[in-house]
């Protein structure tokens, strides 16, 4: 064998072409994979360990590793959801520690292409006790509760007694059924010092759900990535305790309605790292005191999520505290304002939304996204598109959508003169007026832009215009275009 793959670190690398599963997506081709650096491990003892290291790295299920075990310990029964590896009877405490040669090179618990048999829940339970967790899993980084069983275990119950002092990364869904308790979900991870990303999903519950989420954020210091689905509700107190985190950069989170960032203050500062932001509120103004608090001065993505109509002032309130975000930080780069419901829930006032309020970030060359929907009437035209192209050079995202749409607005010379500048640009949502073709052939004027959306905008000849968009933006991969509907009077 030649000296070079004596080293361990150049054997890693070659395995590591035929092992590659973000890119196969075909289980077949994933597998016959396997099947190579598995004859690699059976090759001879320099190969082995390095091979084993790659076979085991990520595992989609523990089944691999309970069918490890003697053979009458467990056995393979066929459900309607697929295959499930149910024990026996109950190996010993040193019968599972035999597993620890294989055990101790599993990296991550994730989906994976590979389709493998799920396990029941009492194996979930048994190998992450307290007892056996930190031994079996000594070297775990990423857990996803998810992909064990089906249906999920309870991952309330599991993690509360799971000890991975290693573990960086945690996935798992709550369940309907925690969802509709009377009594709130108290989260208190046992020992997982090193948590840096937690991601928490619910489904949206038919029902209201009761229950709210409470979260030990004090035992987990070291968080720096926080995504809490949209249909969680979490206690206030979770997310003051939260607020104080020195190393959180990103967070996605609903405010409950009681939630004052105020009510209880503190000497530490709030979100001291914070930089990208992503969060459902009742009223904008309710985000405008969140946005007010926080103490970082690299915020440079905010994303906002609202479900009362605003008024005028607080639309101003807003922007106005966005703009001493922006201040803070030269390189802000994503504006993302939405409505969270397609249509209003209550009759609401009309509004205008001057240009005066998106000039000040004429002076954001970095910005990347800006996307403001359901804002009442946005007033822009041709000469903002044309102030647009020199200040937003990197500009990949445009959504300037309306509830009303005004009479003066941006035409297809105007999306021309957009395309021609913004080079990057990829999405574009907006209502033009499409009345007047420019004269003279079009042009191609754009090879990155793949998504176009110009639903409410005026236009005589509909065949006319989309073969004009399609010439500037041959690129296209999705486009879409509905007129208004004309009101009707009685």
């Amino acid at each position: 064998m030649h000296r070079c793959l004596r080293i361990t670190e150049i054997f890693h690398l070659i395995i590591g072409y035929l092992v590659d599963e973000e890119v196969t997506s075909a289980n077949v081709t994933s597998a016959i994979r396997h099947k190579d650096v598995a004859s690699l491990a059976r090759t001879c003892k320099a190969f082995m360990d390095p091979a084993l290291d790659a076979l085991w790295r990520t595992q989609s299920s523990l089944s691999p590793l309970v069918m490890c075990l003697p053979a009458h310990f467990w056995f393979l029964k066929a459900v309607w959801r697929g295959t499930v590896v149910s024990l026996l009877h109950e190996p010993s405490h040193e019968d599972w520690l035999m597993l620890k040669r294989y055990s101790r090179r599993i990296r991550a618990f994730d989906r994976t292409t590979l389709r493998l048999p799920t396990v029941s829940q009492n194996i979930v339970d048994t190998v992450f006790s307290p007892d056996l967790s930190d031994e079996l899993f000594p070297r775990l980084h990423t857990l996803n509760v998810n992909i064990f069983s089906k249906p999920p275990p309870d991952p309330i119950q599991l993690l509360g007694h799971i000890r991975l002092p290693q573990l960086v990364q945690l996935r798992f869904k709550i369940p309907r059924f925690h969802r509709h308790r009377d009594t709130d979900l108290y989260l208190t991870p046992a020992c997982v010092p090193s948590l840096q990303a937690l991601k928490i999903c619910a489904a949206r519950s038919r029902l209201d759900a009761s229950a709210r989420l409470a979260v030990n954020f004090r035992g987990i210091p070291y968080l720096r990535s926080l995504y809490l689905s949209r249909h969680l509700p979490v206690l206030p107190s979770s997310l003051r305790e939260l607020s104080h985190l020195q190393y959180l950069c990103e967070l996605t989170v609903t405010l409950p309605d009681d939630f004052d960032v105020d009510v209880c203050p503190s000497m530490q500062p709030t979100f001291p790292s914070l930089q990208c932001i992503a969060v459902t509120v009742g009223s904008l103004s309710q985000c405008t005191n969140l946005l007010s608090s926080i103490a970082s001065c690299e915020l440079g993505s905010v994303k906002i999520f609202y479900c009362s109509p605003p008024t005028q002032n607080d639309i101003y309130e807003l922007f106005q505290e966005i703009v001493h975000i922006r201040q803070r930080y030269a390189d802000f780069s994503t504006l993302d304002i939405q409505c969270s419901h397609p249509t209003p829930p209550i009759p609401h006032l009309p509004f205008n939304f001057p240009r005066s309020m998106l000039t000040p970030f004429l002076t954001c060359h970095r910005l990347r996204v800006l996307e403001l929907t359901s804002l009442g009437t946005l007033d822009i035209d041709d000469s903002f598109i044309a102030q647009i192209t020199p200040a937003w050079p990197v500009i990949e995202v445009l959504h300037l959508r309306a509830s009303q749409q005004n009479d003066g607005c941006v035409t297809l010379e105007g999306i021309r003169g957009l395309l021609r500048g913004c080079t990057r640009l990829q999405s574009l949502h907006m209502q033009v007026d499409a009345r007047i073709l420019p004269e003279g052939e079009p042009e191609m004027q754009s090879l990155s832009l793949a998504r176009l959306d110009i639903s409410g905008s005026h236009m005589e000849d509909e065949t006319a215009v989309e073969r004009y968009l399609k010439t500037l933006a041959p690129q296209l991969e999705w486009f879409k275009m509905k007129s208004p509907t004309p009101d009707v009077s009685t």
